[in-house]
Parts: structure tokens; sequence; C-alpha cells
């Protein structure tokens, strides 16, 4: 089996050395090149003869087509449906494989982060300090005892309950498949939506971007929520209306937002978030620990080993030919 990666980047072409190439090469011939390409006929040319694919990026569907020898996709990443169209690889007899699990522990600290720096004005203080105002008068919560919110509850949205049980919070999730052996195994409880968004002091986004979730949080929703919430989003832009958190941040209504997560990335220059002093942006760097990064590339390759053994896992889409 022919693999390639064709859009690596240099710390990423380092990791894949030693024990991880051997690995790889267990189930095949292995090619890697260093950057996007810069165009789709480069793409094709990188990709031409490959069998499987450890895909960092997107993969435009005409470079897909082109591709006919492909039969596996190892995305390097878990939402392999917002870069490659699910069903034309099914349809076009490509397994495509995810790599779940891989930033759990990382995202969650990084929420966790987001949740206490926005808490505690950690930004502003330290902005303050440097521009030379000693403010000793700007007051910070107190997180234990209070309840926080988590929509969504996969293994990012569990680990973040643990960390927040961790300081005293207590938890409440909502998500699609509540149950009660989860909720007693989380030390949590689940509630419908309405009454989490109506009843938590803070509000943790780690929900997957659906089309169900897509403006999961508008303006309806920040209506119910309480007076001083406090939003924190490592999930995906999209899953809250921006012009409606916009709104609802001016007003005071939602006391303030941590942000890793945008509806156009990179964030533009001037945009209004920017501009607003009770929000703590971060640039997408959620997932961004060598030890994520180290976990992210052995799931894959172990993703790409297992099919070539005749067992793949990780599936989020099977061929239909």
């Amino acid at each position: 089996m022919r693999i390639v990666y064709p859009d690596a980047n240099a710390p990423i072409a380092e990791l894949m050395s030693g024990a991880r190439l051997a690995r790889i090469r267990e189930a095949g011939d292995f090619a890697i090149h260093m950057e996007r390409p810069e165009s789709n006929a480069q793409f094709i040319e990188r990709i031409a003869d490959a069998h499987a694919l450890m895909l960092g990026w997107g993969l435009p569907s005409d470079v897909m087509r082109a591709a006919t020898n492909l039969e596996l996709i190892a995305f390097v990443g878990i939402g392999a449906g917002n870069f490659v169209d699910l069903d034309a690889a099914a349809a076009q007899g490509i397994t495509v494989c995810n790599t779940p699990g891989y930033a759990d522990d990382t995202v969650a600290e990084h929420a966790l982060a987001m949740m206490l720096a926005l808490a505690r004005h950690v930004a502003r203080l330290d902005r303050d300090l440097r521009a030379g105002r000693w403010n000793q008068g700007l007051a910070g919560i107190e997180l234990r005892g209070k309840r926080l919110g988590l929509v969504g509850f996969g293994g990012i949205g569990a680990r973040m309950a643990e960390l927040a049980r961790g300081i005293g919070m207590q938890v409440r999730a909502w998500t699609r498949h509540p149950s009660a052996e989860r909720a007693r195994r989380h030390g949590i409880e689940f509630a419908e939506l309405e009454t989490l968004l109506g009843d938590s002091d803070v509000i943790s986004v780690h929900a997957a971007l659906t089309p169900e979730t897509s403006g999961l949080l508008d303006a309806a929703s920040f209506e119910l929520m309480k007076p001083g919430v406090l939003i924190v989003n490592t999930a995906r832009g999209e899953i809250i209306d921006e012009e409606a958190l916009l709104a609802a941040l001016d007003s005071g209504h939602v006391a303030g937002a941590a942000l890793d997560v945008f509806h156009q990335e990179p964030l533009p220059a001037g945009h209004p978030l920017v501009a607003l002093e009770n929000v703590l942006l971060t640039p997408h760097v959620a997932y961004n620990t060598p030890e994520a990064t180290h976990s992210l590339l052995d799931i894959s390759i172990e993703n790409i080993v297992r099919y070539a053994r005749g067992n793949p896992v990780n599936v989020v889409a099977a061929p239909r030919k």
C-alpha cells in the first residue's frame, strides 16, 4: 500500500520519524510532503499513486475524484466532515477515519484556564498593569459553589466536568444522549438545554458542529441565561450566533466571554470582539500541546495500520461501492 502525507508542516514531519515511521511502514511505503499544496494540480501530483492519505487539511472534491487508487483517508483530527466531503468519499469507495479523543485533556484544560482567567479578569488586569494602572478595584468571581453548564458532553465535556468539580463547581450538562449511568459515573446532572441555560453561572460549549448545533446559542438562548453569566467556547465558533453574543456582551447581560473559536478564522483585524474589555480571545489553540500532537499522530498511524490489516477503526465514512 502506498501511503502519502500530502500537507505536513515541519514540526509534524520531524515527529514522523523513529518508531512512528517504522510503525507506518508496517502498512506500506510512506511519503511525506512539506506544507500544503500550492494548487490542485500539485495536490493531484502528490497523491496520484496513493492508496492511503494522512490528511491534515482539506481535500478538494476534484482532487479526490482524480485519486483513482485512493482507498483510505486517515484524517489527522476530529472534524473530518469539515474538510472532506464524506458522502462523496463513501460513494467513491473510500474509507475515512478520524482521531477521536486525542485532545480531550488538552482542550478541557484550556477551557478551564479560560474560565478561571475570565472569572478573575486576568487578561484585563495584565493589560492595565502593563499600562501603568494599578486596578485593585476590579473584583473577580469565586467559582467554588457556582454552577457550570456544559453544552455537549463528549470526551472533552466529560473531562471539563471532572476539572470543574475539582474546584468545587456544580456541573450540569446537555447532550442528545443523556443517561443515568453516565450522570452517576461523572458526578453530574443532565438537563434540558433551556433549563441549563437558565440556571448556569458559567456556560462552556463542547458540542460538535453539526447542522443541528449551528447557531444553537442564539438571541433567544441568551435571553434565557442568568444576568452576569460567563460564556466559554473551545468547540466551534458557528455554534454561537456571534451577533447575538455581541449584543449580550454589549448590554452586560453576558458579563464576559472567553473564545478560542470564531465564525471566521483567522479573526479579522478590527473585529468587534477585539474591542470589548469583557472578552478573552485565543487563536484556536485549545488543541495545541505536544502531548495532544503525539496522540494525534499515533492514532492516525494506528488507523492506517489497522485498515491495512483488514480491521478499520474510527471510521466516519464507509465505502458504498
